[in-house]
């Protein structure tokens, strides 16, 4: 069963409620009519309830949304005096003026309305900056237990479905240290294992594998593997690692005989940025990948940003595979 399936199939029967802060824009709209239609989410749009509607007629959709308006009077002072006690537990106090002035905004709404439990998962970006919405999903929603970096991962699934990978971290931090990429290959395995129930092979990447070349940022690889393996010594991960090392068995009988990851593993850590995301792109737009994320992960609630260039197919997905990472993990 495919990642999509496997949601929906999660979703069905059970739908939860989303808030989608940036609620005035048709492709919001047209997604959220057609999640609440098959029955998969009871939506919550952010924005003016006026606005909403004149998108639903123009677009020819029948029945109504749940709108709520973020500059309403109630909402802004509940939302404020939140924001201010969210701070003054983090040692951190702020002034009720410069609360009010953080909370009127769509994504600082649709955040705290997560925190509170009102929404199962909040979904924006669609018109939100990433730094917008991780800086939203940090200051109200805070990271998860025990977990100190919050970062990203994209389900990759091969033309056919036959192969399923998480490329990870593609989307949040630009140059990890060795604690971050430990910290992102633990949570990246997991989501594999919770969602799908398949057994993570995690292969730390680099442009070197076992020694073959050495370079700062080659040590800072295998520093992450000596602490993946002394906090998680049961899961099974490998580094340094060339990518055809990592997923061609053929290309790791040569380069890494006695490696038990290499050649079958299923979740790639990139060792930054820069790597994760141009290697994405090319297995979509060369190689036929479909590319699902990306997902947020590290947040102590269901937060995930959108491309401003999504579609309505893109929020529909997003938004069931979502729900499904909440529900599998719980």
């Amino acid at each position: 069963m495919c990642v999509f399936e496997k949601c929906l199939t999660l979703c069905k029967g059970n739908p939860g409620t989303i808030v989608f802060p940036d609620g005035e824009d048709e492709r919001i709209v047209a997604a959220a009519h057609r999640l609440q239609r098959d029955g998969l989410a009871n939506p919550i749009l952010v924005g003016k309830p006026w606005a909403v509607r004149q998108i639903l007629q123009a677009s020819g959709l029948s029945g109504s949304l749940r709108v709520v308006d973020y500059e309403s009077p109630a909402l802004l002072e509940r939302n404020a005096v939140d924001f201010q006690m969210i701070q003054e537990k983090k040692g951190k106090p702020v002034s009720p003026e410069k609360a009010l002035e953080t909370v009127r905004c769509p994504v600082a709404a649709g955040a705290l309305m997560v925190r509170r439990g009102e929404a199962e998962l909040g979904i924006a970006g669609n018109r939100s900056s990433t730094a917008d919405v991780l800086r939203a999903g940090l200051r109200a929603i805070g990271t998860g237990a025990g977990i100190k970096t919050v970062s990203s991962f994209f389900f990759m699934i091969a033309p056919g479905g036959e192969k399923l990978l998480i490329f990870t971290d593609a989307a949040v931090v630009p140059e990890p240290t060795a604690q971050q990429l430990a910290d992102i290959a633990i949570s990246s395995a997991a989501q594999l294992k919770n969602l799908m129930g398949e057994e993570p092979n995690v292969a730390l990447l680099s442009f070197s594998t076992k020694g073959s070349a050495e370079h700062p940022r080659v040590n800072i690889v295998r520093e992450a593997l000596a602490e993946i393996r002394q906090r998680n010594p049961l899961l099974q991960v490998d580094g340094e690692l060339q990518f055809d090392a990592a997923i061609v068995p053929e290309v790791a009988e040569l380069k890494a005989p006695q490696s038990s990851v290499a050649g079958r593993a299923n979740v790639l850590v990139f060792p930054s940025l820069e790597a994760g995301n141009i290697s994405y792109k090319v297995a979509q737009r060369l190689c036929g990948y479909t590319a699902l994320g990306p997902f947020l992960q590290g947040l102590a609630g269901g937060w995930h940003d959108l491309s401003r260039g999504c579609s309505v197919d893109d929020v529909y997905k997003i938004s069931v595979v979502g729900f499904g990472l909440q529900r599998s993990s719980l």
